[in-house]
């Protein structure tokens, strides 16, 4: 018998205990003080009887209440209990067993005739109780019963003989029936456990399930943590609770991670992804959400005592993102930039609060990455702004807000025309939008390539006509990095200029210095083909950002532009780095300008320096095409 069926046994066995123990004292004291006798011997041995019963039932009921104790403290049930069950029911069988034997020669033939009756139902129902233990229930038939019977088949009395002869009948029949009880109620037990087993088994699939269900639809498969719908509802949960408590949200994006997925592949992009989503979980607060809201972003709940408290961690998360990560032979670094919007001070609803922070982890990846931003109203106005600008970007080109104005390039020792720079501008509902805010919206949504060869086009076909009656001009342009990148830049360019019959050696191509951060591979195969096609390149504003000898060795770039602030300072301390940079031109072969040229005194400091060519507002501002036209005619006059 199984562990769970001994159990279910034992459990049908006790139950019973009580109402046989009630039958037994009610029918022994029927027995003891129903049928009187003169004997008074007799009388005494029926109640010593009574008494060793009642002695019996109450033994019985102690073993009843010491299982019951037992098994309420997760006792599990044994073989012993079954047996020590048995020893009782057994004892209590042996002394009804007894009564008829020792009473039998006392008794009249009325008394003989009940006791028999009684002694065989009482088996009967001792049949069907004990079925649970087909052992406890034949044997207590069979004592009970069956000592009787045969005293009364051996007697010399015929009507004992008959009395005799249906007990043991009755006995045979109680017998069968308590086996036939035994294996019903066994089999009773057997299926119920089944039952119980496979409703377990099904509970435990349902549990399965149900968990899998909640991780599919609740949790992010990579990394663990929470997916967007889950982080929502969470979130809102925490506001419910406790309104009043204010908490940052925290907007998290992986900086590198682009360049670990396009150089080391997307399994190891997954990897940095979750090791970062283990490195966030282990300083995050246990009590509040945080989840993986897309490729390399993160969103972390954080309750503070003040913005100190919420810098020290934002910059914590910084500094243990950033550590290195030991995904191949070599270890991969990435960064972080956060972003922080306070609830309830930036936003009561959790659309506004992920918006702002995600507004302010932009606005601090275009200031400075690796480092943590918070949103602020003049940032909320900043971005309507962006979505304005973006908005009418789309359709600026086709709707003519957009133009080229040009300023001359001189050559130092001359004086003469060495080049004219085609500048972009936007008007826009009566307003002049600076290149310096509409350029990086155009970058960042994506529009600057298209921008970008329209200004080419453009800037190629002005040049053609003003260069008619026999002066060729050169002009400049300047490139975004992004239109450097793509591996169509050329193609488009060599296009255009085919079309339009323009001279490859008569356009520069000017280039920022944020090309040295870029991948250096793609640009230097970029610029050696435009450089092949006679196009030259220059470096704009040289000198305030990531550009370095070694890298403009490699590029090998034919021009130089040497940034305005060392130009304002040429009489200073800026003559050193017009020296350095001019040194360096000869022994590496490319040509310097002097941008932002605006007095006498630059000119000459410039020219005794030796640069080759100058530009800024002393020669002339940005003209419009028809100032240019008069600009160059009056030159050339």
């Amino acid at each position: 018998m199984k562990q769970d069926e001994l159990q279910e046994a034992l459990r049908l066995l006790y139950a019973n205990v009580i109402t046989s123990t009630i039958v037994s004292a009610f029918v022994s004291t029927a027995f003891v003080f129903s049928f009187n006798s003169s004997d008074q011997e007799y009388s005494s041995n029926k109640i010593i009887w009574w008494l060793i019963m009642m002695i019996g039932l109450l033994l019985r009921l102690f073993d009843l209440a010491y299982y019951r104790k037992k098994t309420s403290q997760k006792y599990t049930s044994s073989k012993k209990d079954l047996w020590v069950f048995s020893s009782y029911s057994l004892l209590t069988a042996c002394i009804w067993g007894a009564y008829p034997l020792y009473f039998f020669p006392f008794s009249n033939p009325g008394e003989l005739a009940t006791t028999i009756i009684i002694i065989c139902g009482i088996a009967s129902g001792v049949a069907n109780m004990w079925s649970a233990h087909r052992f406890t229930a034949v044997s207590c038939v069979l004592v009970m019963s069956g000592p009787y019977t045969i005293v009364l088949l051996f007697s010399e009395d015929s009507y004992h003989h008959i009395m005799g002869t249906m007990g043991l009948a009755y006995t045979i029949v109680m017998s069968l029936s308590a086996v036939k009880f035994s294996s019903f109620t066994y089999k009773a037990i057997h299926l119920k456990n089944q039952n119980a087993q496979l409703l377990q088994n099904m509970e435990k699939k349902v549990e399965v399930r149900t968990q899998r269900i909640y991780r599919l639809s609740n949790v992010d498969r990579l990394t663990g943590l929470l997916n967007r719908t889950a982080f929502l509802k969470e979130l809102n949960q925490v506001v419910d609770a406790d309104p009043e408590t204010p908490f940052a949200l925290l907007f998290i994006d992986l900086d590198g991670f682009k360049q670990i997925n396009d150089s080391l592949g997307h399994q190891a992009g997954d990897k940095v992804v979750k090791e970062t989503a283990s490195r966030i979980a282990l300083l995050s607060q246990d009590s509040l959400p945080i989840c993986r809201w897309g490729g390399d972003e993160f969103l972390v709940t954080y309750k503070f005592e003040s913005i100190e408290d919420v810098n020290r961690f934002s910059e914590e998360l910084i500094h243990t993102i950033s550590l290195p990560h030991s995904i191949t032979q070599s270890k991969t670094w990435v960064g972080a930039t956060i972003g922080v919007a306070l609830y309830p001070e930036h936003g009561s609803h959790h659309d506004t609060l992920i918006q702002n922070a995600d507004m302010a982890m932009y606005q601090q990846k275009r200031i400075e990455k690796g480092q943590v931003g918070h949103f602020s109203e003049s940032l909320r106005l900043q971005n309507i702004r962006d979505h304005l600008l973006s908005d009418r970007l789309l359709t600026a080109i086709e709707k003519s807000e957009m133009r080229l104005v040009f300023q001359p390039i001189i050559k130092s020792k001359t004086g003469s025309i060495a080049c004219i720079e085609a500048l972009l501008r936007w008007h826009l509902d009566g307003e002049e939008v600076s290149p310096i805010e509409f350029i990086p919206i155009a970058e960042q949504y994506g529009m600057i390539k298209n921008i970008g060869l329209w200004v080419v086009e453009k800037a190629c076909q002005q040049i053609i006509t003003l260069s008619q009656n026999g002066r060729a001009l050169t002009v400049s342009i300047n490139v975004s990095v992004i239109q450097l990148q793509d591996r169509e830049f050329v193609t488009h360019i060599k296009t255009l200029l085919t079309r339009l019959k323009f001279e490859p050696s008569l356009l520069h191509i000017e280039i920022t210095e944020s090309v040295f951060a870029a991948d250096k591979t793609v640009l230097m195969k970029q610029i050696k083909a435009l450089q092949e096609m006679s196009i030259k390149i220059s470096i704009d504003d040289f000198g305030t950002g990531y550009s370095s000898l070694a890298s403009m060795q490699d590029l090998g770039v034919d021009i130089v532009k040497i940034d305005k602030s060392f130009i304002d300072n040429v009489n200073g301390s800026g003559s050193n780095i017009v020296h350095a940079v001019m040194q360096i031109s000869q022994s590496m072969g490319y040509q310097v300008v002097a941008e932002g040229v605006e007095s006498l005194e630059q000119v000459e400091k410039l020219n005794e320096i030796g640069v080759h060519f100058l530009q800024g507002y002393y020669f002339s501002k940005p003209l419009e095409v028809d100032q240019l036209t008069d600009y160059l005619n009056d030159r050339l006059n």
